[in-house]
């Protein structure tokens, strides 16, 4: 079931087809949002759509909700990305030990290292313990000003 969004997106199709017209004029957007530190907020207008979990659905909870934010949402959202990881890779401000979120540091790559450390340790019949800590969701919690403040008294 494909609810009807009041929504005036532009169709991705539209900006791949167009992006050397728009590229340009995006960058400029992006840049003056950044500037002025907004997230403007019709990027932030998503439309939800209830999915059923179940085969015969009887009540609300047996739907989960479906948010497709505005195309230029992602976009954008990729811009900022891009420039924060590219900013921090280039003065060297996530420790090597950083696996997640990060281009060609897979799970896998965590383990073996992980692996690698016990093996040395064991050898040199060192005692070695593990913490294991899932910050996928740390920043929903946080307040983002003093996080911002944080970040700008470092120099980031």
């Amino acid at each position: 079931m494909k609810q009807n969004c009041q929504s005036y997106d532009i169709p991705s199709k539209f900006l791949k087809s167009a992006n050397t017209v728009v590229a340009k004029w995006l960058a400029e957007l992006f840049n003056r949002c950044i500037n002025e530190d907004v997230f403007p907020d019709s990027l932030k207008i998503a439309c939800i759509t209830p999915i059923s979990k179940i085969r015969n659905p009887q009540s609300p909870s047996d739907y989960r909700p479906i948010s497709v934010l505005p195309t230029l949402s992602k976009v954008f959202e990729k811009h900022l990305y891009q420039r924060v990881y590219s900013f921090l890779t280039e003065n060297n401000a996530i420790a090597k030990w950083q696996y997640g979120f990060r281009t060609n540091h897979s799970t896998d790559l965590a383990i073996t290292t992980l692996y690698d450390e016990y093996i040395n340790n064991i050898d040199k019949h060192l005692i070695t313990c593990s913490l294991f800590l899932d910050l996928s969701k740390a920043f929903d919690c946080c307040d983002h000003e003093i996080l911002l403040k944080k970040l700008y008294h470092y120099g980031y």
